[in-house]
């Protein structure tokens, strides 16, 4: 059995009826103009709190460092706020974990991400008020459309927040949209 090897020529190319050794999408074509060193996100968002049939709405901010084009680690952090008469309730999430991204597009990157953290949450009613520090986890993912190299939308943010206050676990959606400021574009 004989194995053949690619020669190139004095010039680096390929010889003529022969195939690059390297495609496109591999050497950096599409992928090298859509990675980023690092990415920051700011936008609307919200909870559907279904088990106090009430919505949280707020922010969400993250910054996310990518090791490789593909693998990045997000620090994320949001603010839910909402008030029902007398009652007002807050609750804000920091959590960090890996963040997995496609970029084989120029245009639009689907990414998922696995945050961990901690959950605070405080309710008032007049002069009364609780608080209380839980285990946190984001699971979910979203699309980013690239507006221009140094820009993107976040068309979709979806995760399944989890949160533990004492014996009390919640499932709960949150959906987020908004700008991605993007840093050390290739």
């Amino acid at each position: 059995m004989r194995i053949s090897r690619s020669r190139r020529g004095k010039d680096g190319e390929n010889p003529p009826g022969e195939r690059p050794r390297e495609s496109t999408a591999l050497s950096g074509g599409n992928v090298a103009r859509n990675h980023t060193k690092a990415e920051v996100f700011g936008g609307y968002s919200f909870v559907p709190d279904v088990g106090a049939d009430q919505i949280l709405h707020g922010w969400n901010a993250s910054v996310n460092g990518n090791i490789k084009d593909w693998l990045g680690i997000k620090g994320d952090l949001s603010g839910h706020y909402a008030r029902r008469g007398g009652l007002k309730v807050n609750l804000h999430i920091l959590s960090i974990g890996p963040q997995f991204s496609y970029r084989m597009n120029d245009k639009v990157v689907p990414f998922v991400h696995v945050l961990l953290g901690g959950g605070w949450a405080s309710a008032g009613f007049g002069d009364l008020s609780f608080s209380n520090a839980a285990f946190a986890m984001n699971i979910g993912g979203g699309l980013d459309w690239i507006a221009h190299k140094r820009c993107a939308i976040r068309a979709i943010q979806l995760d399944l927040l989890v949160t533990r206050f004492g014996q009390d676990t919640s499932t709960d959606p949150r959906i987020s949209a908004g700008v991605v400021f993007r840093f050390g574009s290739k």
